[in-house]
């Protein structure tokens, strides 16, 4: 008994029918956000401590209806609850953000510090001590 061709298999005869494109596992971007402007937002782990550590830091919780990370199936969020994502060994991660402004002071902070800390090692590396030879530059 022969059946009717499928629509698919009147264009293309011989060869099957196309499937969705495959996305490589090593290329996916599971922990992604929209952006949202004025804001920065990154996931937390929610491990104890740890979101309580980031909202004393001037971060809040994203509690908004949105697609997270790679494309999900029936992936529907509560209105009002975390935005959050399994990233594995039983833990998951909450979507958070701060203020931009905010999170620029905090990071030219970071920045001023590590700045001293070489430029400390610079001094030292570059007095002359018995015994010693060479140089040692730091750039960026």
């Amino acid at each position: 008994m022969m059946s009717t061709p499928t629509e698919t298999e009147k264009k293309s005869p011989g060869r099957p029918p196309k499937r969705p494109k495959r996305i490589p596992l090593g290329t996916r971007n599971v922990l992604t956000a929209p952006k949202r402007p004025g804001y920065v937002r990154r996931f937390v782990n929610d491990v104890p401590g740890r979101i309580q550590q980031f909202e004393a830091a001037g971060y809040s919780v994203v509690k908004e209806n949105i697609a997270v990370g790679d494309p999900k199936i029936g992936k529907d969020l509560d209105p009002g609850s975390p935005v959050s994502l399994s990233v594995g060994g039983g833990t998951k991660a909450v979507l958070m953000e701060i203020r931009e402004d905010w999170y620029t002071e905090d990071q030219k902070a970071k920045q001023d510090k590590i700045s001293m800390a070489e430029n400390d090692m610079k001094r030292n590396l570059n007095a002359r001590r018995e015994g010693s030879y060479g140089s040692v530059e730091i750039r960026r």
